[in-house]
């Protein structure tokens, strides 16, 4: 570069060289304004699991995600220009989630980051990559209580329930079952001690008791020590907050050996996978929470649109979880009138919440549109709700649901804590 500047000065005069520096100028000036008033490009980043103990979760949400910006994309992208995504998986690992977003912020370039489901991944990524970098992190999975406690400075939200809301209704539904002593086995990380010490202090306040509370590490060969120690004061049933590839050793091992009779189940162990790869039809009749929208027309949209543009299972865990995510983020992208991080999160709860004409999931355009009028939109998703609190979380159903013939069964049965759940219609 400096060779090239004394050969111009050595061979032009001091004219020509204002010439050529006012020619450049004009050149980059317009390439710049070009570039503001079409915005650019916007991509985001996702650190989702697509090896590990949850992988049978990752590609449908990275589906859900990728459908969300395409409809985006359809009703004219955001700020003039498209938008997408980054697929990156997070191993189910805290340290394989923190190099995926280390590399997505860092490398990429990304100032948007979705994922993971583990909450424990989740908080790794948020203390080790978000937070200090001052990037904006929602996650359309993860659920424990204590991503509220992050010191985030408000950078950190999530589309999933959370367990104080999950582990409520789940004691409900215990009740409702008319179990009155229960153990619990639960996987030992960040979500899973969560739900158990919220399940616990909900079922024991409503009167139950609990037996035993055994934690359990992912990965292992066999889990029958910790089915032994569960079954300390006879308990009447095993609650199981498992996730799938362990948990499909753990119910196994637990089936076969006539430890329970009865088994209940969280979100993560909706997994018609697992219970395929079980086999047999041990757990007839058992119940399972999760989270889940009543029907209505925008639940009922959505649902037909994603298998029809997806050939994907519309009842497929976190998908509308990952959707709802996806579209709140660019519609508050849009409303910001760029991927800054902070003027982002500053639209989030604008486009999420009352007031506002309501748009959901199939009304992409509409609210895109009235979002560039200057018009509020308060947008109801596909997993219900999505309203943020001050804490960047949401409140919304959980559905109750069933196996029989082995078969993951959704009932119509919705609860919100301080329910009471009845089971009548499906006994």
């Amino acid at each position: 570069m400096s060779h090239l500047r004394k050969t111009v000065l050595g061979r032009a005069s001091l004219i020509g060289v204002a010439a050529v520096i006012s020619i450049l100028s004009l050149v980059f000036g317009y390439s710049c304004t070009s570039e503001e008033s079409d915005g650019g490009d916007t991509t985001v980043g996702t650190v989702l699991p697509v090896s590990g103990d949850l992988s049978t979760l990752g590609p449908g949400m990275q589906e859900a995600i990728d459908l969300a910006f395409e409809l985006v994309n359809e009703a004219g992208g955001v700020n003039g220009g498209e938008i997408s995504a980054i697929h990156r998986d997070s191993g189910t690992s805290e340290q394989v989630g923190t190099d995926a977003a280390s590399g997505l912020v860092n490398v990429d370039g990304v100032k948007i980051v979705m994922g993971a489901v583990s909450s424990g991944v989740t908080i790794a990524i948020a203390e080790s990559v978000t937070v200090p970098g001052k990037v904006l992190h929602i996650s359309p999975a993860s659920s424990s209580n204590a991503i509220t406690a992050l010191a985030d400075n408000d950078m950190v939200f999530r589309t999933r329930v959370n367990d104080a809301v999950k582990s409520q209704v789940l004691a409900e539904l215990a009740v409702a079952a008319g179990y009155q002593r229960v153990s619990t086995t639960y996987v030992n990380n960040a979500y899973g001690a969560s739900l158990n010490d919220s399940f616990i202090e909900a079922f024991e306040g409503m009167g139950g008791t609990v037996t035993a509370a055994v934690s359990h590490e992912l990965g292992q060969a066999s889990y029958v020590s910790e089915l032994r120690d569960s079954t300390q004061g006879s308990p009447e049933v095993l609650v199981t907050i498992a996730y799938p590839d362990s948990g499909q050793i753990l119910l196994r091992e637990a089936a076969e050996g006539e430890f329970y009779d009865d088994y209940m189940f969280v979100d993560v162990t909706r997994s018609q996978t697992m219970f395929d790869a079980i086999g047999g039809n041990y757990f007839e009749g058992d119940f399972g929470v999760s989270p889940g929208a009543p029907a209505s027309p925008g639940v009922e949209a959505f649902r037909r649109m994603y298998e029809e543009r997806t050939d994907g299972n519309p009842s497929a865990s976190l998908i509308t979880e990952a959707f709802d995510a996806a579209a709140v983020l660019a519609l508050a992208i849009e409303k910001a009138g760029s991927d800054d991080p902070v003027a982002v999160r500053n639209e989030l709860r604008s486009v999420a919440n009352p007031p506002g004409e309501i748009v959901g999931p199939t009304d992409i355009a509409k609210a895109l549109e009235l979002v560039r009028d200057g018009e509020d939109v308060d947008y109801i998703g596909a997993s219900g709700n999505v309203d943020f609190d001050e804490n960047g979380n949401v409140v919304s159903w959980m559905r109750v649901w069933t196996v029989k013939d082995n078969t993951i069964l959704d009932t119509e049965i919705y609860a919100l804590p301080g329910d009471e759940i009845d089971l009548s219609s499906i006994r």
